[in-house]
């Protein structure tokens, strides 16, 4: 049987970030000690990780807070791949 995942208890730390990525466009980010290409579209796709997780908390009905989070999950897989 797979564990569930909660994505309130993902944390991605950079411990380094490229000027373009933290600007919005692509660069490198050096995460959990590995090199990371960013395409510019990763930045924008974990800030939607971001929204989709708050909207999971405020949201009032459990079957849709779980859709969230496990999107939240699949859309922070694909920035990072």
């Amino acid at each position: 049987m797979a564990t569930k995942l909660d994505p309130k208890q993902i944390t991605l730390v950079a411990t380094f970030v490229s000027a373009g990525v933290a600007n919005g466009a692509s660069g490198w980010m050096i995460v959990g000690g590995k090199l990371k290409k960013i395409p510019p579209r990763s930045i924008k796709q974990l800030q939607a990780v971001s929204q989709m997780l708050n909207a999971a908390d405020a949201v009032g009905n459990a079957r849709l807070a779980a859709q969230l989070q496990q999107t939240a999950i699949e859309v922070a897989n694909e920035a990072v791949h």
